[in-house]
């Protein structure tokens, strides 16, 4: 018996006493007899380019020492901390919901400047959320092929596309198609955001409920400090600050891996997304841009401190959305009774601003309430 003999004799006696793992087992015992083949084959005169042509060679081959890989299957990556794809999301969330609120302090500003009326200016929400509408279904789409993360720059780079180019031609159309284009980076990086943060596992609730309330953060930041931004840069510098704002997503996704996983693909009823009611009452978030103006014209207060009470009352919104997913995830309450609970407060809050009634505790309780329900 020659050395290689006796060396696989101890491997397979050692396999028997199960202190190897059975692939091992297998591999060495097929890796033994194919060997004890080559050397036969020799004897016999074959050379070696015949014997690798030969039946073992066609057999599938593959790495037993991958830990975590099963034959014909690659390990996975490895996806960010936890703690690291929330303060992503979260960021993202910022920046997208300041394109919400952001113009709706320079509307005055804006109709003497480029000389619009009112209806034109509310073209600028109008367009904004038409391109959210249009981008949410493709966007889908593509993160069920290729996964947030890609979706998540892609639409970054069309936020910071439009945030930068509105402000360079002072012109109503002009400034609407950059709208639009704002609408499209907002709606992929919206739904993306929301994939990555009901992926989080047992932490699923908890990114959602800080990815909503964010939204919150982003919205009172466009209410707050859009006014000092234009005393120090006139509106069109507000508005180009704001586009720079978005290059802070793309770097941060370029160096978070959300630990996306190709799934099986899933029919998708285009028909019953469009009958839904959630989607269309979307549109409801166009009434928080609009707030300091009507503070403004009913009050008879100043831009900047409308925008700072309007701010106020979406700040507050953003503890309540964490609350709900707390509420959730420990099921001290269910889904549908908590967006019923939303719901209504939402309709109290437009119903206590449309009451003619010149209260401001009324106005900023309605605006309380409007923020609590469209977070909660």
């Amino acid at each position: 018996m020659n050395k290689s003999d006796a060396c696989f004799r101890r491997i397979l006696y050692a396999t028997r006493h199960a202190w190897l793992p059975a692939m091992l087992q297998s591999y060495y015992r097929y890796s033994y007899r194919t060997i004890q083949k080559y050397q036969s084959g020799l004897d016999k005169g074959q050379t070696s380019t015949l014997l690798r042509s030969s039946r073992f060679m066609s057999q599938p081959q593959f790495d037993v020492f991958e830990e975590g890989a099963p034959p014909g299957q690659t390990r996975g990556r490895q996806p960010s901390s936890v703690s690291l794809r929330i303060f992503a999301v979260c960021l993202t969330s910022v920046v997208v919901a300041v394109h919400y609120t952001n113009f709706g302090p320079l509307i005055p500003v804006m109709r003497d400047s480029l000389h619009i009326t009112n209806g034109q200016a509310g073209l600028l929400s109008t367009f904004l959320f038409l391109g959210l509408a249009v981008t949410y279904i493709p966007a889908g789409a593509l993160i069920d092929h290729y996964g947030p993360r890609p979706v998540l720059i892609g639409s970054s780079i069309l936020l910071v596309l439009g945030g930068v180019l509105l402000p360079l031609i002072p012109n109503i159309t002009w400034i609407l198609l950059c709208r639009a284009l704002v609408g499209f980076g907002a709606g992929g990086t919206f739904v993306a955001g929301a994939g990555v943060a009901a992926s989080l596992g047992k932490h699923s609730f908890l990114g959602q409920g800080l990815y909503g309330g964010s939204v919150q953060i982003g919205s009172g930041l466009g209410l707050l400090l859009t006014p000092q931004l234009y005393a120090w840069f006139n509106w069109q510098g507000a508005f180009l600050c704001w586009g720079l704002l978005g290059i802070a997503s793309i770097l941060v996704w370029l160096f978070v891996d959300d630990g996306f996983e190709a799934h099986h693909r899933t029919k998708v009823n285009i028909r019953a997304g469009l009958r839904s009611p959630a989607v269309w009452t979307l549109g409801l978030n166009a009434i928080a841009a609009w707030i300091a103006v009507y503070l403004a014209h009913q009050y008879g207060l100043s831009l900047g401190l409308a925008a700072t009470l309007g701010s106020i009352a979406l700040l507050s919104g953003m503890f309540f959305r964490p609350l709900g997913g707390i509420l959730l995830a420990r099921r001290a309450i269910r889904p549908i009774p908590l967006l019923r609970i939303g719901t209504i407060l939402g309709a109290a809050g437009v119903a206590l601003l449309a009451l003619p009634l010149r209260f401001p505790p009324l106005a900023a309780l309605g605006m309380a309430a409007i923020a609590i329900g469209a977070t909660i």
